[in-house]
């Protein structure tokens, strides 16, 4: 006959006390009595037959099995989790995290998602970094720039391409400067007049836009650089220069006529925003969410 499982709550324990490394502090997260942990872990160790921790005057430690189990362990829990969601009519949680760049884009189609289904809480969490490496421990999917993720573990959904042009405050462009003047466009020629705002010190979009226009050797000497696309844009927003833009995320401001294209080429970058999840941790919700993104 096999053994009886241990109880869910003997394993939230296990990891509460594994990442605390402290009965006190684990019992308090667990809302037990340090006793109630205590064996709690005893009856977890007698189970798999040898001790998850190294027990000290000051703490707790894991050893290498316990080391092990962690993980074991937390993907188990997920994977149970989104399998009672997947049949559960209960209102649901979604928690989405995303690069701060992609909000002007991203907020608009939350709203009108809570207002579409509004038993899908989506709890979004944004991240500075314009590209990283994914966890999935607090989040069920993940939104990166970049190139699709090769991972197997991994399932990665295009929601869209990286389209770069050059973008500027109108107010700032000088008549004497337009191809003609019913437009904001720019005589190439004239494009070193400004200065150019740049999203990184490689100066790459810019590099890769003026390659993409056969004008690879043309440089500038006014100059200034940013550590994000986003704060670069928010320079060309306060009329401090031009900025190779991701005219994606720039759609709102380029409808309001708060910023204009001065050039109609546009240079994909083969970059773009890709929202993954793990393979083993699906659910309703989050389908339903990825769709509604991708339309």
């Amino acid at each position: 006959m096999k053994k009886a499982l241990p109880a869910t709550k003997t394993l939230q324990s296990f990891l509460a006390t594994a990442a605390h490394l402290n009965f006190t502090h684990a019992a308090h997260e667990m809302n037990l009595t340090q006793g109630a942990i205590s064996r709690q872990i005893q009856s977890l160790e007698t189970y798999i037959g040898g001790e998850l921790f190294f027990r000290h005057a000051r703490g707790l430690t894991l050893t290498p099995k316990g080391e092990r189990l962690v993980p074991l362990i937390q993907e188990s829990i997920h994977h149970l989790q989104a399998s009672l969601e997947q049949v559960s009519d209960s209102p649901s949680k979604v928690r989405l995290n995303a690069p701060s760049c992609i909000t002007s884009w991203l907020l608009p189609r939350l709203m009108a998602f809570q207002q579409a289904h509004p038993d899908i809480d989506v709890e979004l969490t944004s991240t500075i970094k314009h590209s990283y490496e994914p966890s999935f421990e607090t989040f069920d999917a993940v939104i990166v720039y970049g190139r699709a993720p090769k991972q197997g573990a991994f399932i990665s959904q295009l929601l869209f391409e990286e389209r770069l042009a050059p973008i500027c405050r109108p107010d700032k462009i000088r008549a004497q400067d337009r191809v003609n003047g019913d437009s904001y466009e720019l005589k190439p020629e004239r494009l070193s007049a400004y200065t150019w705002l740049h999203a990184n010190t490689q100066q790459s979009d810019w590099k890769l836009w003026l390659n993409h226009i056969k004008r690879k050797q043309m440089l500038n000497t006014s100059n200034q650089h940013f550590a994000t696309l986003d704060q670069a844009m928010n320079a060309a927003l306060q009329g401090f220069g031009i900025a190779i833009g991701d005219i994606t995320l720039a759609a709102q401001d380029l409808e309001l006529a708060r910023v204009v294209q001065v050039s109609e080429d546009v240079v994909f970058s083969g970059s773009g925003y890709h929202l993954i999840q793990p393979k083993n941790r699906q659910s309703t919700s989050l389908s339903i969410l990825l769709k509604w993104l991708s339309e």
